[in-house]
């Protein structure tokens, strides 16, 4: 990792953020950072050169579109209905709240990477050590591991589960045989594409797959209404269970440990804020299609996933191939984000490496991560409460704590202004009364469902 600047050779943040930021104005610099020039050549970051500039060799807007919405539009969308059974109405409000705080955060936490004004970092884990030194490096480590291994451990959670109730009429082969089939298909794309800009094409097919999982949930939620109508009560809001809620929300919006990739990806990267805003409304526009008719249909009742609440037919059906189709097609956009990050660390690059090891060991390290990832998936079958402690103890932490404290060490709190710092807090408080109240409840339902089975 890069060392600190000397505090005394930093720019100011404020000229920070208007040159980078708030101006089209070209800004002259130069790296004295050997870390990261292979970085910055990549990117076309040379000396001279503005470090927002157009990066030829990247990808458009629209593929960073497809793979912010790819990550963030996962199969959290399917929790959302037991979010809202779990808080009451008031979920609809913590949703879009959500948004708007994850949109906030994934700019400050852009602009820390051109924190300095003269290289850009290259990854959430140097954004922390930047910032909190070796404290701060361990911190991302920890909250980043649990996310990007976590989230892929759901989906083949939800995968393996869907596919054997599919076929287990045909074919007699338990959750755990379809969960590794299933890392056994992703771990091909995982292999062979190495960055995202060359997985984007599996980004766009799969957010086409979880619109037609909204389209199906949305539709049979609506069907099944008449069924459920005369029996179900509704809660405006349960106030003991909020802090959970919103920790099964903010999955929902846990993109900021792909951020840094995506926008690196990007041939116009000060086209970010516009992108990740439309990205993050697309998102929220989809999963109010899901939460809204699901819980107005089955109220208290409605399950994690929600496709366990619909009744059986074709479109159930449909619905489960889709949310296959997504698991192997959002997954390795996801995995190729944290492996990016461990073959950073462990200096495996075909400048250091050369051309046939670099592949070796890359194939060696993805590999370990996705058995690592199939092992947690057949250990933890409980999708709902896996998904609420996933949420809870690392997107809490990662979407809203974390780049704020970053942003603040980094710029300063003291050029904010008092709104700013006002609504600093708030998100601050909101995500630390999640991570701890939230995590406390996941783990206790963790546990009841390993010892005492569901109720």
């Amino acid at each position: 990792m890069a060392a600190s600047p000397h505090p005394e050779q930093r720019i100011s943040s404020y000229e920070v953020d208007k040159k980078i930021f708030y101006s089209d104005s070209s800004t002259s610099i130069s790296s004295d950072d050997s870390h990261h020039d292979d970085n910055n050549k990549e990117l076309g970051l040379d000396q001279g050169i503005d470090l927002l500039a157009e990066r030829p060799s990247q990808g458009g807007n629209i593929s960073a579109f497809f793979n912010i919405v790819c990550v963030v539009a996962g199969t959290g969308t399917l929790g959302l209905p037991y979010s809202l059974a779990k808080g009451g109405w008031i979920g609809v409000g913590i949703l879009v709240l959500s948004m708007i705080m994850s949109i906030y955060t994934g700019i400050l936490i852009i602009k820390c990477i051109y924190y300095n004004g003269h290289t850009r970092l290259a990854s959430y884990q140097e954004i922390g050590q930047q910032a909190f030194g070796r404290i701060g490096l361990i911190a991302v480590w920890f909250f980043h591991t649990s996310i990007v291994l976590g989230a892929p451990v759901m989906y083949f959670i939800l995968s393996g589960t869907e596919i054997r109730g599919l076929t287990q009429a045909h074919v007699n082969i338990s959750d755990k045989v379809w969960i590794w089939i299933c890392c056994g298909v992703v771990s091909i794309p995982f292999m062979l594409m190495k960055t995202l800009k060359e997985v984007s094409l599996l980004s766009i097919f799969g957010v086409i797959a979880t619109a037609v999982l909204v389209g199906v949930t949305m539709v049979e939620s609506a069907v099944d209404y008449k069924n459920h109508k005369d029996t179900v009560k509704y809660d405006a809001a349960i106030l003991r269970n909020l802090p959970l809620a919103v920790a099964t929300i903010s999955v929902c919006f846990g993109g900021n440990v792909v951020y840094m990739h995506v926008e690196e990806s990007m041939r116009y990267p000060r086209a970010w804020n516009k992108v990740l805003i439309w990205a993050m409304i697309a998102c929220c526009f989809m999963y109010a299609m899901v939460a809204i008719p699901g819980y107005l249909t089955y109220g208290p009742d409605a399950t994690s996933p929600i496709l366990s609440s619909l009744p059986e037919g074709a479109s159930r059906k449909v619905a489960t191939i889709t949310i296959v189709a997504h698991v192997l097609l959002a997954a390795p956009v996801l995995m190729t984000s944290f492996a990016l990050e461990v073959e950073r660390v462990m200096s495996i690059s075909v400048e250091q490496r050369g051309v046939v090891k670099e592949r070796i060991y890359r194939t060696i390290v993805r590999l370990i991560i996705m058995g690592v990832v199939g092992g947690i998936a057949c250990l933890v079958p409980f999708f709902d409460s896996f998904l609420s402690l996933l949420g809870a103890l690392g997107n809490c932490m990662l979407i809203y704590v974390l780049p704020i404290g970053f942003y603040w060490k980094l710029f300063g709190w003291r050029q904010m202004r008092w709104y700013e710092l006002v609504w600093c807090g708030i998100i601050l408080v909101i995500g630390l009364l999640s991570c701890v109240i939230g995590s406390i409840d996941a783990i206790k339902d963790l546990h009841r469902d390993f010892t005492q089975g569901r109720p």
